[in-house]
């Protein structure tokens, strides 16, 4: 350790891969060691493998004696612990004078610690991951450059989704987990979602998130679009005062939020009430738990035909999930519906070793400029090279590494808790995510 300066990392789960071996790469010529905390010692060490840099060991993140050890003696910390965790590391860490870098979403408890972050020099830096990070990074280089011509932005759109590339495509869902599966068992779960449309503000409740989706092409591939929780924050967080459409969402693959939809219509992704279902129920059975008495003495999909009105492609990928199934059914058979959903799910939409997956980003800029309309399309997509060094854990660990680094080189001159949303930031991730493989592609047309 003499001489060198420690970067800590505090979790090594699936997101976590790319970041450590990007870190590792750069450690000898930066003269860093950088420790891998997990609480399964067995993950942080493959994923350290041999580097001479690396210092897997096992921790409990809520372990304070030891956890808060490890903080003190580091030069920057990086937390991918999940994010009800990231003040507490925070806190511990401004107090210890030590920077810390986080991908997910600034909370208010995180906000809170601005003041305490700037009088002891520190910054801690959210949202540099893929989403919230590189959609950040991406949107305002091509924002303020629109600002510095002149032009004034009317409308940005903005979706981004962790999807299966085309070559492991192999299901009618055109979907497989590729990171946290309970946060995609929930989407839309969390509150209503809210934008601006054509300078109104719209409000979709939960139960039709999945309905009447935007269709995305990027590469000659089709995706459908729903839109994310809150997107009219963003109204002021990316200084687009009087814009007329501001929408940031999610994208999926062709049939799936139609597929989605019935199951929230259901019933069967609810995740406020826990119930214990009778050993040996199968599939059907326990789907009959959601609909009426009066349909029981239907097949399933004929049930859910009368029901919901579902089409035959939709109700062709419920039964390819094992729904329909009369013969197999739960293993797990206490706790609510969606954790018993997804029980079934992981099975189904498991990433397999020799799958890949793939990032798909998509922006769209309506502006005007000397009295003409513009449009900017700009996009990205990036296939995963193995299903550990997945699409999603290189842009959610890349733009985490590169800023680790640049901070350890002095470049970021920025304190306090913050977003990257700055020249500063973007300035200097996006040539080297370019670098690496994430490469915008950007059209652009003078509308009628």
């Amino acid at each position: 350790m003499e001489g060198k300066h420690k970067i800590l990392i505090l979790g090594a789960g699936r997101s976590s891969s790319s970041l450590i071996s990007e870190l590792l790469n750069r450690s000898e010529a930066n003269h860093w060691q950088v420790f891998v905390g997990d609480v399964d010692l067995d993950t942080a060490r493959v994923k350290c493998g041999d580097h001479p840099s690396a210092v897997p060991f096992r921790i409990d993140p809520q372990d304070a004696t030891e956890r808060n050890e490890h903080i003190a003696s580091s030069d920057l910390v990086i937390s991918m612990l999940p994010a009800f965790l990231h003040p507490e590391i925070a806190r511990v860490a401004i107090d210890a004078g030590v920077s810390v870098i986080t991908p997910s979403y600034l909370s208010e408890e995180m906000s809170a610690l601005h003041e305490d972050a700037i009088r002891a020099d520190v910054l801690v830096l959210n949202e540099i991951g893929l989403d919230p990070g590189i959609d950040h990074l991406s949107a305002k280089l091509i924002m303020d450059r629109i600002e510095s011509e002149g032009g004034v932005i009317e409308e940005f759109e903005s979706y981004c989704g962790g999807l299966i590339a085309p070559e492991s495509d192999d299901n009618p869902w055109h979907y497989k987990f590729s990171w946290n599966p309970r946060n995609v068992v929930l989407a839309g779960q969390g509150g209503a979602a809210t934008f601006l449309s054509g300078g109104k503000t719209r409000l979709v409740p939960p139960h039709r998130t999945f309905q009447n989706p935007t269709l995305i092409e990027v590469d000659g591939l089709e995706f459908e679009g729903y839109p994310n929780r809150d997107s009219i924050s963003y109204e002021s967080i990316y200084g687009l005062k009087g814009v007329k459409t501001l929408i940031r969402g999610t994208l999926r693959g062709k049939g799936y939020c139609a597929g989605w939809d019935s199951l929230i219509q259901l019933g069967c992704v609810r995740d406020d009430v826990s119930l214990n279902w009778p050993s040996g129920i199968s599939w059907a059975d326990w789907m009959r738990t959601f609909i009426p008495s009066e349909l029981m003495n239907l097949t399933i999909r004929d049930g859910l035909r009368e029901l919901l009105s579902l089409d035959a492609p939709t109700l062709d990928r419920l039964e390819w999930l094992g729904l329909f199934d009369e013969t197999s059914g739960p293993k797990k058979l206490q706790g609510t519906p969606a954790q018993i959903l997804q029980s079934l799910l992981e099975e189904r939409w498991k990433l397999q070793p020799n799958d890949r997956d793939m990032i798909v980003m998509w922006h769209r800029f309506n502006y005007l400029l000397k009295g003409e309309r513009h449009e900017i399309i700009s996009s990205f997509r990036l296939e995963g090279r193995d299903a550990v060094y997945t699409g999603m854990s290189d842009t959610v660990g890349w733009p985490i590494a590169i800023a680790a680094e640049a901070f350890m080189q002095g470049r970021f001159s920025q304190r306090g808790v913050c977003i990257p949303l700055e020249e500063s930031f973007y300035s200097v991730i996006m040539p080297k995510l370019e670098a690496m493989g994430i490469r915008f592609s950007e059209s652009h047309r003078i509308c009628c």
